[in-house]
């Protein structure tokens, strides 16, 4: 990401220092070759290369284009200034070979990749053909008045160039730690952010891993839940001492059912049974006997039926056994087989038990007119022998 404040870089400072010691170098070097007596256009070179520099620092404050003044103000240090001063100066024999090196940092410190190796190709090719030049042709150079002149020029250049070194060592060195130190800051503050994340990292896996033993406790609790659901919906419609379902189950059933048959057109049988001479054995073995006895039967008529089969306990020793897709036919002959079996049952004191009852196939829906039947049938079986299926012909109930 770009800075938004360039001239906070090392660089961009080095140029600040750059202008600042050129404007000081020339308007100085302006007033020391006045006062020497190097002629008025020496010491004028000397002050337009201030002005000059003052404009184009002032224009790249301004501006803030610091790479485009960077080789600005290289290429006039360069291939201008330096030629010239070299030409009006004294060439090897005055200070300006001394600015040479000053240069070459200035274009290394400004310049970065092709710029600086191509710029310092072409100054290296400047000075040398300054060099040659002179060799061959020493009259295009200026030279001093006299040998005092040309020392006092000569320990003004050694003083400005060690000063000019000094403020741009001093320069990168000091932004370089300016630098360091904000990025130690910055590092110190990453550092504490890394930990907060951490703490918080740490903080959210706790609440995920409460969160999901919570899930599971809620899973459990919703599985309980959902059991105990079954078991008392079970119970709901479940008769206590039988495990058969109970009256309101198995009416609701029932009208259920003669609905379905009658909207499919598919056979159904109902059987009411009850046990033979129940009162007798209550008043003879007791009514917790008796309740024995109303159990076991509960017990064979739901483990020798079917599975499609509904049996519910109707009322005291009463069992109302629903037969889906079933005809009379069919629904009796289970039923005579549900009677064998109770008759083979073996029961305390020579105990014998009987069970009678009426089976319906049903051909309407008028359940209070089904009932009715069934109750005629079981009364009709009561009065015969007992222990006796009674069945109703088709269409007989009325």
């Amino acid at each position: 990401m770009k800075k938004n404040t360039e001239t906070s870089s090392i660089r961009q400072r080095v140029l600040n220092a750059v202008f600042l010691v050129g404007i000081c170098m020339s308007f100085s070097c302006s007033i020391m070759n006045y006062f020497l007596g190097l002629g008025i256009k020496v010491s004028l070179i000397s002050f337009a290369c201030g002005v000059i520099t003052v404009g184009l620092y002032i224009a790249c404050r301004v501006t803030g284009k610091y790479k485009l003044f960077s080789l600005i103000v290289v290429t006039l240090l360069s291939f201008v200034f330096f030629p010239v001063m070299w030409i009006a100066d004294g060439g090897t024999y005055g200070s300006i070979p001394y600015y040479v090196i000053i240069n070459a940092s200035i274009i290394a410190l400004l310049l970065v990749g092709m710029k600086r190796k191509v710029v310092l190709f072409l100054f290296s090719l400047t000075v040398g053909a300054l060099i040659y030049l002179e060799y061959h042709m020493p009259e295009i150079v200026k030279g001093y008045d006299s040998p005092v002149v040309r020392y006092i020029d000569l320990a003004f250049g050694v003083f400005v160039c060690l000063f000019s070194v000094v403020v741009l060592i001093s320069v990168i060195i000091d932004g370089y730690m300016e630098e360091l130190h904000k990025s130690r800051q910055y590092l110190a503050t990453l550092e504490e952010k890394n930990r907060e994340i951490e703490a918080k990292n740490k903080m959210l896996e706790k609440s995920n891993a409460e969160l999901m033993t919570a899930k599971e406790e809620m899973e459990k609790l919703n599985q309980l839940l959902n059991e105990e659901n079954k078991k008392l919906q079970k119970l709901s419609i479940t008769d206590d001492l039988t495990g058969t379902f109970n009256k309101r189950f198995i009416t609701s059933r029932l009208k259920k059912e003669m609905e379905a048959s009658q909207e499919r057109q598919k056979k159904l049988t109902v059987a009411l049974i009850d046990i033979d001479d129940f009162k007798s054995i209550n008043d003879m073995y007791g009514h917790l006997y008796g309740d024995y006895v109303i159990k076991r039967i509960g017990g064979l008529l739901s483990n020798n039926l079917r599975q499609t089969d509904i049996v519910g306990r109707y009322g005291g020793d009463e069992f109302l056994i629903i037969l889906p897709n079933t005809t009379r036919e069919e629904g009796h002959a289970m039923m005579e087989r549900v009677r064998q079996k109770v008759l083979e049952l073996e029961w305390e004191k020579d105990l014998k038990v009987t069970i009678s009852g009426g089976i319906i196939e049903v051909n309407t829906n008028e359940y209070a007119s089904l009932l009715r039947k069934l109750d005629q049938l079981l009364y009709r079986a009561k009065h015969k022998n007992k222990n006796l299926i009674e069945y109703a012909e088709i269409g007989e109930i009325g």
